[in-house]
This record gives structure tokens, sequence and C-alpha cells, in this order.
């Protein structure tokens, strides 16, 4: 079971991948895209954790 879930977890990075390469949209607006996806993941993270740690939502 967990093979079968790394593969797919494999197979969805690589395709991301290629899908981000071979985007129709010029590589600036590819890179902002894409720092902007990843800030939020990270601003989702930080507010779970501090969530955790201090017990309030914020």
């Amino acid at each position: 079971m967990l093979d079968r879930l790394r593969t797919a977890a494999k197979f969805f990075t690589w395709g991301l991948a290629l899908g981000l390469l071979f985007a129709p949209a010029s590589g600036r607006e590819l890179r902002r895209r894409l720092l902007r996806w990843v800030m939020a993941r990270l601003e989702a993270c930080v507010a779970r954790v501090r969530e955790r740690l201090t017990g309030q939502p914020t």
C-alpha cells in the first residue's frame, strides 16, 4: 500500500514539474504564480503550527 502511495506521489511530482516546464505562460509569470502558491502554502502551514502551539486560531 505504501509503495503504491509513493509511486503515485512520484508520478504526481513529475507530472507537476513537466506541466510547469511546458506551461503556456511566460517564465516570469510562471515563477510569479509558483511563488504565490508556495507562499500561500507556507503561510497556511505556519498558521497551523501557531494554532497548535498556542491553542488559539489565527
